[in-house]
């Protein structure tokens, strides 16, 4: 199999995820700080939702190509 084969979806899924985590790190010292309560209803969900993306993109096959 071709390296780039799903090259485009690891990194599309290694954006999302690391954006998201970025997005839980701003929003957690929020709720620290000015927003409590909003602050970890945002972060919580953007923690939980980052490592499922950041799973796919490290893993070393491709979920739709067969291997």
């Amino acid at each position: 199999m071709n390296a780039l084969t799903c090259f485009g979806e690891k990194t599309t899924a290694a954006v999302a995820g690391f954006l998201l985590v970025v997005v839980g790190i701003v929003f957690l010292g929020l709720g620290f700080t000015v927003l409590p309560i909003f602050g970890f209803i945002v972060a919580i969900p953007a923690f939980i939702a980052s490592f499922p993306l950041l799973r796919v993109a490290f893993k070393e096959a491709c979920e739709y190509y067969g291997k």
